[in-house]
């Protein structure tokens, strides 16, 4: 189905941009993406992808909302103690009328991934996205900085790009550029205004980003024929 006047004159804006058009946006329109996390880095993700057009966003977060969370845009100060995903799709519902925020449930069947989380939680959602086949990006705040991991179909996994890092928070507005680049980059992929895509980790340095391609590790299982 074509976009509707509305949606074009919604997203019109966007639609002049070199390289996108009313197909690219249509491949986002139609996308169901999994974002993974909350807090800092995850709020400005999922305002990102929710004002950019992205059909159907599933959150997906068990944690609570914590007085550090209110540097993520969606999680006021007076909702700490509360679900944080609760909380971001009553903040997200009029982002966008055409977008669907929704809880991330067992079935949902995302197209997509955004990992906004570190440690064991990133790794696991990571590896879940690539066993499922589905592309997906993971941003990871660290210090000063932090890193996003692009990984589009048949891209080196994100162990095979990992990097041990120092454990230390973002600083607020380190967090949100982490989270906006990660959905950009999310969104390349989805629309596939950027082809072909390769795999590739942006290093995020005192506001200056670093891209490197990544390559995939002797013997790591993202290697082999995919089981269908």
């Amino acid at each position: 189905m074509p976009l509707s006047d509305a949606e074009v004159e919604r997203y019109a804006r966007q639609l002049l941009l070199p390289g996108w058009g009313k197909v690219p946006q249509d491949f986002v329109r139609v996308s169901r993406v999994q974002v993974v996390g909350g807090g800092p880095v995850a709020g400005p993700a999922l305002a990102y992808l929710a004002a950019a057009g992205v059909g159907t966003i599933l959150v997906d977060d068990a944690a609570d909302a914590a007085a550090e969370d209110a540097a993520g845009w969606l999680w006021p100060p007076d909702r700490v103690g509360q679900p944080r995903s609760s909380v971001a799709l009553e903040s997200l519902r009029g982002a966008n009328r055409f977008a669907k925020v929704r809880l991330h449930a067992t079935g949902a069947d995302p197209t997509a991934a955004l990992v906004c989380a570190s440690g064991a939680t990133a790794r696991e959602a990571a590896e879940r996205a690539r066993t499922a086949g589905i592309p997906h990006v993971v941003a990871e705040g660290d210090g000063d900085g932090g890193s996003v991991v692009v990984v589009p179909p048949g891209a080196p996994c994100f162990a095979c790009a990992f990097r041990v890092g120092t454990g230390i928070p973002p600083p607020p507005a380190t967090a949100a550029a982490l989270g906006a680049l990660a959905a950009a980059e999310l969104l390349m992929i989805l629309s596939g205004a950027s082809l072909p895509m390769e795999g590739r980790r942006i290093e995020l340095v005192r506001g200056h980003p670093q891209s490197r391609p990544t390559t995939r590790q002797p013997g790591c299982a993202c290697g082999a024929p995919r089981v269908v």
